[in-house]
């Protein structure tokens, strides 16, 4: 090593500062947004939905997890819902988890995926609409060290 310069440590009880490292997890709604739309209106006990994320941010960043949030025009049933991945039924929500391979996603890249929505018979399951549609992102820590 060149000039090398041995580290000091000060200690000082009139401010504080602290150093974090990457920990806790950094969820963001700004960077996907997400439609959907029926793709077939009877499945024998469900509706088909096909859902869409597209990654908007500038910064490219790694994203290990997103969480969706439909919301339904009707009371969905557990019988005949289901996604194509880990999800939860309360009410007229359903609530998606994609665990992502912890890539590095672009502004435009985008994943397609289905979930099938029943609320137990035909006449209102035909009806349904998606009335609400969110989605959040988890940063992960990247090899380098930092989250974006």
């Amino acid at each position: 090593m060149k000039n090398y310069v041995k580290p000091v440590i000060v200690a000082s009880d009139e401010i504080a500062e602290s150093v974090y490292m990457a920990s806790g997890e950094n969820w963001s709604s700004d960077c996907w947004s997400i439609e959907g739309k029926s793709v077939q209106e009877w499945a024998g006990d469900s509706q088909v939905f096909e859902l869409k994320a597209t990654h908007h941010s500038t910064m490219v960043h790694i994203s290990g997890c997103t969480v969706v949030t439909v919301t339904f025009s009707g009371t969905l049933s557990s019988n005949g819902s289901r996604a194509e991945f880990p999800y939860s039924i309360s009410g007229s929500t359903m609530t998606i988890t994609r665990e992502l391979l912890a890539d590095a996603y672009h502004s435009g890249d985008n994943y397609t995926f289905k979930v099938w929505a029943s609320t137990g018979d035909e006449a209102t399951t035909r009806a349904l609409t998606i009335t609400g549609l969110t989605i959040s992102c988890r940063h992960d820590v990247n090899v380098q060290g930092g989250i974006d």
